[in-house]
């Protein structure tokens, strides 16, 4: 398979696989939103890495080192998009995290007026 045609599939694969987890994030959760990028951009790795291990090259071909490279640009780019996906995460839960806790702090203030006033 010529680099050309692997960067189709490829393609191809990562716009099935966002067209998945976007029809999952609409109808089970809205968390699966997030990772979409990495999902696609992962299902890519696996292509390449499959590609480059089970594919067979014709002798003086510079496609294994067309597949590494793409492999390694994915896993980049991949790697940032985790790293977003988490760092929205853990803003949103501290948001939430935080709203919780002055629910918690007010209730102990209410409790301790109600132990005064008894």
């Amino acid at each position: 398979m010529s680099f050309k045609i692997g960067i189709l599939v490829c393609l191809a694969l990562i716009i099935l696989t966002a067209c998945i987890i976007y029809y999952l994030g609409k109808k089970v959760s809205k968390s699966f939103m997030k990772y979409i990028p990495v999902f696609s951009l992962g299902v890519g790795i696996v292509f390449f890495y499959i590609k480059l291990n089970y594919i067979s090259y014709t002798p003086n071909s510079f496609d294994s080192i067309y597949d590494t490279i793409a492999i390694i640009i994915l896993l980049i780019v991949c790697s940032i998009a985790l790293l977003e996906a988490v760092i929205i995460d853990i803003v949103e839960n501290t948001k939430l995290f935080g709203k919780g806790f002055m629910v918690i702090r007010k209730a102990i203030k209410l409790g301790d007026i109600k132990k005064e006033q008894v």
